[in-house]
């Protein structure tokens, strides 16, 4: 069983380019705040870009930053950007429809599961990138 990353990596982006705002950040040196490989970022990048989240810019003077500012982006836009909702969601088996739990778990944690995913959008929804950077000025220092 596998969890995403993608929304905290998307997360990290938007709030490492939010805090060196107006300066074209290279992923390089996002991939070493996250400890991720840059790769992966170049990945959530591009997904970003075609979002118009962020803009990227090639060449020795390239790098990505921010289309918008961080008030005006929501957990929840990225999500949808990176297509990461699926937050909580069923085993990709099929259970054994001849047993008594096997042919009832399925629907029922699908109906509740749907409830769950539908009020996590609207949590993410109403938090935004300068929310998680106001959290984070209030977290304690390790």
């Amino acid at each position: 069983m596998s969890r995403s990353t993608k929304l905290a990596t998307a997360a990290h982006i938007m709030m490492y380019l939010a805090w060196n705002e107006g300066d074209r950040v290279r992923i390089d040196d996002i991939a070493k705040s996250a400890n991720a490989n840059p790769s992966r970022l170049r990945q959530l990048c591009s997904q970003l870009s075609q979002g118009g989240y962020i803009r990227t810019y090639k060449g020795a003077k390239g790098g990505i930053e921010a289309v918008l500012t961080p008030d005006q982006v929501s957990l929840l836009d990225l999500c949808v950007c990176i297509e990461d909702l699926n937050f909580f969601a069923l085993t990709p088996h099929e259970a054994n429809r001849k047993d008594p739990i096997g042919k009832v778990i399925a629907p029922t944690l699908a109906r509740l599961y749907d409830d769950y995913n539908n009020i996590f959008r609207e949590y993410l929804k109403a938090t935004t990138i300068m929310d998680l950077i106001d959290m984070a000025d209030q977290a304690p220092s390790l």
